[in-house]
């Protein structure tokens, strides 16, 4: 029995060895196929950013680059050569963006963008109409536009980037039903795309604001705010009363940009009706609008049982309008209460 069991021990012990013998052989393996793997890739990079840049310092005249023609049926190149086009035209404008195109299409890469957008995962999507986009191919534009309404954000916002950096304010139609959330980065690209916005563009900004998207009013109210759209300030004041906190954060500040001799008036007669987050704003907008006429709605404020943050604001905005003295009196008098001293310290040496 103790020589079977002997035997059997070293039979494990050999196929155990043989099985880490193994695994070694093919991590080895795997390892030299990923480093050549990526020696070809460094190769490849090299070649291209050779192309790029003999084609940005020669005004695109072509080159005799037997390797690259040679590579350029490789549909892994072919990937890479896409990716570093884009990312090239991304750091690029005038004539050296349009030489970066020009590469694009010479070497029929549209092709490989387009393929993208028949894939099923996000990204890769996302990534196609990324790089339709850069390279201008607007005839892609139908295609990119049925993403608009896709479930995934990845894809929906390069969509709606797409739209927008081709057709300009009128690629804005999507938010008629925009269902899913502009983010803050996302409203800052859309933003920056729009070259102008139409005159009779009056009826369709109303719309948006009537929205049920809140980022859709959001983005919309800093639309009128960037154009400084003053037809629709009575439709921007009418959104003070909207249910969503942030909807009334960014309406503050669009009336403050869109200020008229009436502003003053219609900010410190909704103040009292306001939460707390909305009235610092208020405050913040007036102490920003640098009216004289505010120094008693801020001595109010101060003077008011409301919370430190609103106190210390409007401590703020009667120093904005010249009234330090006033407040260094007031903190050094012994029967001012001990939080309203604080309060102006504090707003004071925010100032200093």
């Amino acid at each position: 029995m103790l020589s079977i069991s002997l035997h059997f021990l070293v039979i494990a012990f050999i196929i155990l060895l043989c099985v880490v013998s193994l695994l070694i052989v093919v991590v080895l393996l795997y390892g030299l196929y990923q480093y050549r793997k990526q020696g070809k890739i460094d190769l490849w990079q090299e070649i291209i950013d050779e192309e790029i840049s003999h084609a940005i310092v020669n005004e695109d005249e072509a080159s005799a680059r037997p390797k690259l023609d040679a590579l350029s049926g490789k549909p892994a190149f072919r990937m890479i050569f896409l990716e570093k086009l884009v990312s090239a035209e991304s750091k690029f404008s005038g004539m050296a963006g349009g030489v970066i195109r020009s590469l694009f299409g010479r070497y029929g890469l549209e092709k490989e963008a387009l393929n993208k957008l028949n894939q099923k995962r996000p990204f890769l999507i996302a990534g196609g109409i990324q790089e339709l986009t850069s390279m201008q191919v607007e005839k892609a534009l139908p295609a990119i536009s049925g993403y608009l309404q896709h479930l995934s954000p990845q894809v929906y916002q390069e969509a709606q980037y797409s739209v927008v950096s081709f057709k300009g304010f009128e690629g804005l139609a999507f938010l008629d039903d925009a269902m899913g959330i502009l983010s803050e980065w996302q409203q800052l690209r859309l933003l920056n795309s729009i070259p102008s916005v139409p005159a009779d563009a009056g009826e369709r900004i109303s719309f948006w604001l009537q929205s049920g998207n809140s980022s859709v009013i959001i983005f919309t109210l800093r639309l009128i705010t960037k154009y400084q759209l003053l037809s629709l300030y009575d439709e921007v004041l009418l959104l003070l009363n909207h249910h969503e906190l942030s909807v009334r954060l960014q309406a503050v500040q669009s009336l403050q940009s869109l200020e008229n001799s009436g502003t003053l008036t219609d900010l410190q007669s909704v103040y009292t009706s306001q939460p707390v987050d909305v009235q610092i704003e208020i405050l913040k907008a007036i102490k920003k609008m640098g009216d004289l006429r505010a120094v008693i709605f801020f001595r109010e404020k101060l003077y008011s049982n409301a919370p430190a943050s609103v106190r210390i604001h409007a401590a703020e905005g009667l120093f904005e309008l010249g009234m330090a003295s006033e407040l260094k009196e007031l903190a050094s008098r012994t029967d001012t209460e001990t939080e309203l001293i604080m309060i102006i310290k504090h707003a004071l040496q925010e100032k200093a």
